[in-house]
């Protein structure tokens, strides 16, 4: 069972966290909930308190086959899937019939995400070097942090030791083998410095039923920069979805 936060009734609505992340990144909008939204934050196997099983090597359907278990012993199998980032891919591999719509927020795109060789050592660099890690997730937040924002520093250097380059090799890995048919809603960040907007845009494309919303002043992360933009826009959709 993953661990996980909780607030809200209605809707099962499951936010996904990305890279360098956990629960704790959705800690605002879970202090104050869309209306009608049960939202369920959990972690992802290596990420938070949530272990990662015996001979664990990162991977997107590993990771979806993870989310999928938890939406069963939850009771959540008609939810709402929210992904940021890395966790926008996990959404998109996750996502069946039961599956009541789709939220990728500065997500991966489905043709996956490349990392070049030379930042890999970077990226293991930061399981000893905690400022180093802190001055990139700043740039992941370039518009507000949250008070709490060291903590959440201190949570993606706890990752599972296999993270720091396996979950980029992964992204790299990764290709979307089917387009979900229900709603989909691409969220993006103008002032983003991973994701571009041609990759956004070609999210929305992949989708039968998706569409982008360009949002002007806000980079990377609207779940930290401006919890409560993000809950109107998850209010909007969720009326959508059950209309």
């Amino acid at each position: 069972m993953l661990s996980y936060l909780e607030a809200g009734k209605g809707t099962p609505v499951v936010l996904i966290h990305g890279n360098f992340a956990c629960k704790e990144w959705w800690r605002g909008l879970l202090e104050d909930p869309p209306q009608g939204a049960r939202l369920l934050a959990p972690d992802l196997p290596g990420f938070g308190e949530s272990p990662a099983p015996e001979g664990f090597t990162p991977s997107i359907p590993g990771y979806a086959l993870a989310l999928r278990a938890f939406l069963e012993e939850v009771g959540a199998e008609e939810a709402v899937l929210v992904g940021h980032s890395l966790g926008g891919a996990v959404a998109m591999e996750a996502a069946g019939e039961r599956t009541r719509g789709l939220v990728l927020l500065n997500s991966a795109p489905p043709s996956g995400l490349l990392t070049p060789e030379a930042y890999y050592p970077v990226l293991e660099s930061y399981r000893q070097d905690r400022k180093a890690l802190e001055v990139a997730l700043e740039a992941m937040a370039p518009t507000f942090r949250p008070p709490w924002f060291g903590e959440l520093v201190d949570c993606a250097q706890r990752m599972h030791p296999a993270h720091y380059q396996g979950n980029a090799r992964a992204l790299s890995l990764w290709r979307a083998g089917r387009a979900y048919g229900g709603p989909v809603l691409v969220l993006y960040g103008t002032l983003d410095p991973l994701i571009s907007r041609a990759m956004a845009e070609e999210t929305a494309a992949f989708f039968p039923r998706g569409r982008l919303l360009v949002l002007e002043g806000v980079g990377h992360s609207l779940n930290l920069e401006d919890p409560p933009r993000l809950r109107a826009i998850l209010e909007a959709f969720l009326k959508e979805v059950e209309a």
